[in-house]
């Protein structure tokens, strides 16, 4: 099911859910400059039938959400996320974060800790002072958005293949990559976003966001952090600071898992994210 939830500012935001609203809630935050649809359907559908309802969202900027008005940082996308949980009806939820959704969801929690049950947060850190990737180490420029490339790009089937040489280099090169895959997702999203793409405001809005290590210090929320040990993104010590930083956090190594899981990888990632909230 799709609904439009307004933010605060008078942005609508579109949201997809899955699975029964009288159960407890699973919100789920993607990345910077990509929209809710990356969440794999498997993924959603999975926690859906354990018995959860099953929240993914675009932010502000992405895919069928509104424009921003201007400069912002991830405190106010955290905002947009507990609008989400309140223009549901929810009284809290879980949150799962990928990447810079673990940041905003790590910001949620902080803000706004009465929305928040527990937290997963996969492949991401809790800012610059965790430490910075290797030079040279990562993708060139691997959050650049996909159709801010495509309006540079005149040939849109070299686009299209660049698009998916960038979720490549994501998935990274230890786990197998489902070309069909990646290729359907890089239709879909372009498919599904508005124009002009604007979503590289949220690469600003990272860089004007502080390091959290010190204010995550005082979270009392169950938190399970998930990290790839052939992260190039974020390397697996932004893991471990997470780790270290948060009071009772597990840490979860993954051998072989890059920046993102792939698809097929759903089954495992969703039993980690049960075991968690059903601990919760």
């Amino acid at each position: 099911m799709e609904r439009s939830i307004p933010a605060g500012d008078g942005l609508l935001l579109r949201a997809e859910t899955f699975g029964d609203r009288r159960r407890p809630a699973v919100l789920l935050v993607m990345g910077a400059t990509a929209p809710g649809l990356v969440w794999p359907d498997a993924l959603c559908r999975l926690l859906a039938a354990a018995g959860y309802y099953v929240v993914r969202y675009d932010h502000r900027d992405t895919g069928g959400s509104g424009k921003s008005g201007g400069a912002y940082d991830l405190s106010t996308m955290a905002a947009d996320a507990a609008a989400v949980i309140a223009g549901l009806g929810l009284s809290r939820a879980h949150v799962v974060g990928q990447s810079a959704g673990g940041t905003i969801a790590l910001l949620l929690a902080l803000d706004r800790p009465g929305l928040v049950r527990s937290l997963v947060l996969l492949s991401s850190s809790p800012g610059a002072d965790a430490g910075s990737p290797p030079a040279g180490s990562g993708p060139p420029d691997p959050h650049v958005p996909v159709q801010e490339r495509a309006a540079l790009d005149p040939e849109p089937e070299e686009h299209r293949a660049m698009a998916v040489e960038g979720w490549r280099a994501l998935v990274g090169h230890a786990a197998l990559f489902d070309r069909a895959y990646w290729t359907d997702l890089v239709d879909r999203v372009t498919a599904h976003s508005r124009r002009p793409d604007t979503s590289g405001r949220h690469l600003t809005a990272m860089a004007r966001t502080p390091a959290l290590t010190g204010r995550i210090a005082s979270l009392a929320v169950p938190t399970l952090v998930v990290h790839g040990e052939q992260d190039r993104i974020y390397p697996v010590q932004h893991g471990e600071a997470l780790h270290r930083a948060i009071p009772g956090a597990r840490l979860r190594r993954i051998a072989g898992m890059g920046h993102i899981f792939p698809p097929h990888w759903s089954p495992m990632i969703g039993a980690l994210i049960l075991d968690h909230v059903r601990r919760t």
